[in-house]
């Protein structure tokens, strides 16, 4: 989702505060943004990459409804051909 949403810093602050992330999901957003990869964030949080891909995916539902709430604010993520694949199989 980092490369999804040109994120600001005002962007990630209101998402943070509309979806009312939980301190997990606030540091894999934050990381995500500074461009830490899945194992590294794993590493750092203590758990599997699975659980950190569960987490991101969670992340991109809650953005695209907060997106939907609050269009002028939030901008459509991009699809990419490969994350539709992934997400589908």
């Amino acid at each position: 989702m980092a490369h999804q949403v040109h994120w600001t810093k005002l962007i990630l602050e209101e998402f943070i505060d509309k979806a009312m992330l939980s301190d997990q999901e606030k540091f894999i957003m934050e990381s995500r943004v500074k461009g830490w990869t899945v194992t590294e964030q794993a590493w750092y949080l203590k758990c599997s990459e699975s659980t950190v891909h569960k987490a991101i995916k969670r992340l991109k539902q809650k953005y695209d409804k907060v997106q939907q709430e609050y269009p002028d604010t939030f901008p459509v993520r991009k699809y990419s051909a490969e994350e539709t694949y992934m997400d589908m199989h």
